[in-house]
């Protein structure tokens, strides 16, 4: 059982590190100027940065649990962010980002987050099938079985190593400019690194689905290197249970990798993006295999993390 955190506490600490974060880039001349550019009207025509977003239920969680994503593509309106934040506080942009004020704009597909917690259950493979994979296997329950388990879904961080798209992963109906979307990216570059929230949530497991993350981003803060180990994992069993030949094997251990954060007594879990998991297996015809193999992989790793470091599943 984890030590519950004081969430009032933990919150004064959000604020206090990512008001003036956001305050650099409220002010920054070139996001001003793009914001007044792309105006909201109805359709988010340049996104705003993705912050972090603590469920309600993780500050009493039995295993606390972070999961950061590559990006969050349409993440809001940028011109509508920094509005909050000029005629508020950082309070106001998170009440309307993480979905508190109800789903802004009628062109999102899907809820955000809504109340911090419980994302509608997906039924397709993409990010959030292996974001409720990920926690049945923290939790030793059923996949199918976390859609019925608002506890389990309000019960983690949500987080991008990216809180910025990348310009070529973009819907083609977002009109903004590249040239404008780089001045927006690279100012949005301060939020990213995952000291801007390790320090005061102290995840116990922190699962990164993004192979392209740069390791300063889990290892630096500000300029200094922060004590990390780099931990094995054994794939031998696993590889032969799932009867992978040594292609595939050889292909396994290379995208997964293991870290741990001795400050924050935090055991990272770093692989692929869904994305890429679920195109493994046409894109490699030889090595490749089927997303359902990435899955149980997944949770493969993260029971001999639990198992090693003296987790139980709770459930």
């Amino acid at each position: 059982m984890s030590k519950i955190l004081d969430r009032d506490a933990v919150t004064r600490e959000y604020f206090d590190t990512y008001t003036p974060l956001v305050k650099q880039f409220c002010e920054n001349e070139n996001v001003l100027e793009i914001a007044k550019n792309y105006p909201f009207n109805e359709h988010n025509c340049a996104p705003a940065p993705f912050l972090p977003i603590i469920g309600n239920g993780y500050y009493t969680a039995p295993i606390r649990v972070a999961i950061y994503g590559m990006e969050t593509l349409r993440w809001h309106d940028l011109s509508k962010f920094i509005e909050k934040f000029q005629t508020g506080s950082l309070a106001k942009i998170k009440s309307y980002t993480d979905g508190i004020e109800g789903v802004v704009n009628p062109n999102h597909k899907e809820s955000r987050f809504l109340n911090n917690y419980a994302l509608p259950w997906h039924e397709k493979n993409n990010f959030w099938g292996y974001v409720y994979s990920t926690l049945a296997g923290i939790y030793g329950v059923k996949e199918k079985d976390i859609k019925e388990r608002p506890d389990l879904l309000r019960s983690f961080i949500w987080g991008n190593v990216n809180a910025y798209e990348r310009y070529d992963q973009t819907p083609h109906d977002v009109r903004m400019t590249k040239d404008d979307w780089q001045k927006v990216f690279k100012a949005s570059e301060c939020f990213n690194s995952a000291h801007h929230l390790l320090p005061y949530t102290c995840p116990q497991i922190m699962v990164v689905f993004y192979w392209k993350m740069p390791l300063d981003w889990l290892i630096k803060k500000g300029n200094e290197v922060q004590p990390y180990e780099s931990l094995s994992l054994d794939w031998s069993i696993f590889a032969n249970k799932q009867g992978l030949n040594k292609k595939q094997e050889s292909n396994l251990i290379s995208h997964f990798n293991c870290y741990y954060l001795p400050q924050t007594n935090t055991f990272v879990l770093h692989t692929m993006h869904p994305s890429s998991m679920n195109r493994d297996k046409n894109k490699n015809k030889e090595k490749g295999m089927d997303y359902k193999i990435w899955k149980k992989a997944i949770k493969h790793a993260l029971k001999q993390i639990m198992q090693d470091n003296g987790f139980s599943s709770p459930c």
